[in-house]
């Protein structure tokens, strides 16, 4: 589908992004609550991530303590980097520079957690193979900071060691834009069908952040279109695979890294093409960003089948942009309340936040808590006839009478709970039948094993106990026979 549509607009390369945002654009309070931040970071001791640290996932399976660490450093970098931009004073360039070197310094953007799924010959490293540089979530998502820093900062630090800038340069062209053309085989592309992997939000996020680098960085137009072209691939793959209803199977809480890293990615081909490549009108990306709306229960809480919590880490800024560029007014509603609800401090309190969302935050804050559209009426009901989730409601305002949502589908989707046939209630907008979501992240959650953590099995969901016996894993474990109806007394399923 996208693909097509690249080689309609007759573009054999995007442009180069030269642009940066309009700074004059953000808002007073915007600016004072980023740079009370900032100050927290101006003395930042950039915590170390030592090799025995790596290690831990190999030797016990934990994961929190080297990801705590990290993302730190990560998110100590972004909020400095916004912050200069706002201030513009060279305040802040010698902490920007501590954390370009540390970032660059570390032996690998990978985790430790997925490295080892990615080098040619396998194998179960203790620590990364810096001689093969591969690509995860976020190497990709390091990549883009140093990109976005590069972009945004890269003159001013040139100012005062031009040696860190070109460090930010060898080490994007090592880690991100050269094994990006050059293998095909990481299965998150979608070029190989022998992974045993579904193609879920690894697809675009890493796509996206990838030919963010590329976009940003890549002086070359020939290596930008190659690039352009091979992600247009792989998001067509992941597509394919996509729920043609438009909803998420990962469930709200990953769709802003699925069908929310899809919209950035698309939005920036269409901003570094001056608009001539423009898929914002396709039926499916416009009902992929609907099902937010839909999935939205009342308040902070939202549907959570699968991974995930019922208080999603939603960006508010990022379901208005998409509802804007698909003039959808339920969803800018829904980015504009999140948004309100939750406040920058909330935005930047998952340890993953990323730049690029923290500078279109930065934008659109005056145009998001100014917002008088009013607030999103919900929807009575809505079936997704491929997902086979069904949702119903008393009225139309969120916060009164009962929420019914019920899924069927198969224990084989992403990020899979066996809860095949189960349900959750809320009442005047609180909750009575509940998922309890997931635990926090560890060797076993993706393993052979998963399913023998409680809150993946289905004794644990809303659902019966028969005969003493669980449901299985596996999409061959489905819903048979799965029939909706809507008629003037209400709906079933």
């Amino acid at each position: 589908m996208l693909t097509s549509m690249w080689e309609k607009t007759g573009l054999h390369t995007a442009s180069q992004l030269k642009e940066g945002p309009n700074w004059e654009k953000v808002a007073d309070s915007f600016r004072h609550q980023l740079l009370a931040v900032a100050e927290r970071y101006q003395a930042f001791r950039w915590p170390p991530l030592p090799a025995t640290l790596y290690m831990d996932f190999a030797r016990t399976g934990q994961r929190a303590a080297f990801e705590a660490a990290y993302f730190q450093r990560r998110q100590a970098l972004a909020t400095l980097v916004l912050a200069e931009c706002l201030a513009g004073e060279g305040r802040y360039l010698d902490a920007i520079i501590d954390g370009v070197w540390c970032l660059c310094e570390e032996s690998s953007w990978v985790l430790p957690a997925h490295h080892n799924q990615f080098y040619e010959n396998g194998g179960n490293h203790r620590l990364p193979r810096i001689q093969e540089p591969v690509i995860d979530l976020f190497a990709a998502e390091t990549g883009a900071l140093l990109a976005w820093t590069w972009h945004l900062l890269g003159l001013s630090l040139a100012t005062i060691a031009p040696q860190g800038t070109e460090r930010i340069l060898c080490e994007l062209k090592k880690r991100i834009l050269t094994p990006y053309l050059e293998r095909d085989d990481f299965w998150w592309m979608g070029f190989r069908s022998d992974t045993g992997h579904t193609l879920g939000n690894w697809v675009p996020w890493i796509t996206g952040n990838c030919l963010r680098v590329f976009l940003l960085i890549e002086e070359d137009p020939t290596r930008r279109g190659q690039a352009v072209r091979k992600g247009l691939q792989s998001l067509d793959r992941y597509l394919q695979q996509y729920s043609p209803d438009g909803g998420c199977d990962e469930g709200p809480s990953y769709w802003g890294r699925s069908a929310g890293s899809l919209f950035e990615c698309l939005e920036m081909l269409w901003e570094a093409t001056a608009g001539a490549f423009n898929p914002f009108t396709s039926e499916l990306l416009v009902k992929m960003g609907q099902y937010m709306s839909h999935a939205h229960i009342a308040g902070e809480y939202f549907l959570n089948f699968a991974d995930g919590s019922a208080k999603a880490e939603v960006d508010g800024p990022l379901l208005y942009a998409y509802g804007k560029q698909i003039r959808d007014v339920k969803l800018m509603a829904l980015g504009a309340q999140m948004y309100q609800l939750y406040g920058l401090e909330k935005l930047m309190a998952p340890k993953t936040f990323s730049l690029g969302r923290l500078i279109r935050a930065a934008v659109l804050h005056g145009e998001l808590t100014g917002y008088e559209g009013g607030r999103e009426q919900a929807a009575l009901d809505h079936w997704f006839g491929s997902l086979q989730l069904m949702i119903a409601r008393g009225g139309t305002d969120q916060k009164e009478g009962f929420f019914l949502g019920a899924k069927g589908g198969h224990n084989g989707e992403n990020h899979n709970h066996n809860d095949v046939g189960s349900c959750i209630v809320f009442y005047h907008g609180q909750p009575l039948l509940i998922d309890v979501g997931v635990e926090t992240y560890t060797a076993k959650t993706f393993s052979p094993l998963r399913y023998e953590i409680w809150t993946m099995g289905s004794a644990y969901h809303n659902l019966p106990l028969i005969n003493g016996c669980e449901q299985l894993p596996g999409e061959e474990h489905l819903a048979t026979q799965v029939q909706f109806s809507r008629d003037e007394k209400g709906v079933q399923v």
